[in-house]
């Protein structure tokens, strides 16, 4: 069962459209031009240019300055996200939301032969970007928006970042994970939310997670609590709260305390990050960072290898566990005077390799933190103290589960 649970572990921490036609109207193509490079699209999904207004496929030119798009077909609406904007726009309406308030615009999301068509100085404007149109050349020209300016000593900026870090004493946490699994002919894709309040001294937090995936039917939802009364989780699929055992409760005690030691951050940053890049704006700083795979790999085997794990050192070599990354990216926005982080996107790519059976993961992480040390302690309810069983008790129903199943 250590070998299901670490397996699954690793799986979790690595998160068109049919519609009545437009009326053909006079149109002229439109090139874009990003940051000096022109974009290409295919022919047959072109941008157009029609009643003044500069209109681009849902694919292709908004991938090029880093939002996301996603289209859901039973409302037919696009959702447009950056690192500070959500956009929704339902097609055909002259109303859209912005960050979740009410907008009007004058040239809604149409349908071209079959393809979806957004209009483009509406979304990247909120999003941030300065957009030129020449006339005579017929292009749109798209300049991504400075950063800020660059910090040269960013070790000194680090040890600020830690030294800082020791005055927080509590917070919350949203993260929404997006993550697709491909293993020999089987693809999952799950998206996961997570909610959580942490107090740092003592230790303790209570943590909500939601995931929905295809395969399950349903969201299946679970709920910790950890304090010094206990590591407490719920399972949804047995409707069950578990009490783990003294072991499992002091290795996430150790493993916490040596993640929050200071000294022990700062040489974990300067020995696995790369590409260390922090910019400083009006009101926040911007760091931005990459993980290699041989790097992401030393520090894999240094926390398994922890002793406050108490995983055992053969099981480590028969899982005979390998990591590749492909790509691991880390965007945080911290606030300029607390130096506290306000948001964070992470995107990784990588392949974990398990007693020889290999699983690609793509992930992409949305974390949002607030409520800094307006918490003053986590309390578990008293009817999950109760009703909680064993850890030992809890595998035995899985063991029984997985029984009836065969």
């Amino acid at each position: 069962m250590k070998r299901i649970a670490i397996w699954m572990m690793l799986a979790v921490c690595f998160l068109m459209v049919v519609a009545a036609p437009v009326q053909a109207a006079p149109q002229t193509a439109v090139d874009i031009v990003i940051d000096g490079e022109e974009v290409i699209l295919p022919d047959s999904a072109a941008a157009f240019l029609e009643s003044n207004r500069t209109f681009v496929p849902v694919r292709g030119v908004f991938a090029h300055l880093g939002l996301e798009i996603k289209w859901d077909q039973d409302s037919q609406t696009a959702t447009i996200s950056g690192d500070d904007v959500t956009i929704e726009m339902k097609l055909g309406e002259s109303q859209v939301q912005v960050n979740g308030q009410a907008t009007a615009i004058d040239s809604p999301v149409m349908m071209k032969e079959s393809r979806l068509f957004i209009p483009l100085r509406f979304v990247v404007e909120q999003a941030g970007f300065e957009v030129k149109w020449n006339q005579e050349e017929h292009t749109v020209y798209l300049e991504t928006p400075a950063l800020g300016e660059e910090l040269t000593d960013t070790a000194a900026f680090l040890q600020e970042l830690i030294a800082a870090g020791q005055q927080l004493t509590s917070y919350s946490a949203e993260v929404d994970i997006e993550q697709a699994m491909s293993m020999a002919d089987e693809n999952i894709e799950m998206d996961m939310r997570m909610q959580m309040d942490m107090v740092t001294d003592p230790l303790s937090f209570y943590q909500h997670m939601t995931m929905e995936m295809e395969e399950l039917g349903e969201a299946v939802s679970s709920e910790a609590y950890f304090t010094e009364d206990g590591f407490y989780s719920y399972d949804s699929m047995f409707d069950q709260w578990i009490k783990y055992d003294e072991d499992m409760y002091e290795s996430m005690i150790g493993l916490s305390e040596t993640q929050l030691d200071p000294v022990a951050q700062f040489e974990l940053m300067e020995a696995y990050i790369e590409d260390l890049k922090v910019y400083e704006q009006e009101d926040t700083y911007e760091m931005h960072f990459n993980v290699s795979g041989e790097g992401f790999q030393e520090l894999l085997e240094l926390i398994l290898n922890m002793s406050e794990l108490g995983l055992d050192e053969e099981l480590l070599e028969d899982l005979n566990l390998a990591i590749h990354i492909d790509e691991m990216s880390i965007v945080t926005t911290l606030d300029k005077e607390t130096l506290y982080p306000l948001s964070e996107q992470m995107e990784s790519d990588l392949t974990i390799t398990v007693e020889g059976e290999e699983i690609a993961i793509r992930q992409k992480a949305d974390s949002t933190y607030s409520n800094f040390n307006s918490l003053s302690e986590i309390n578990i309810p008293q009817e999950v103290i109760d009703s909680a069983i064993t850890f030992d008790e809890y595998l035995e129903q899985i063991e029984m589960d997985y029984e009836e199943a065969m």
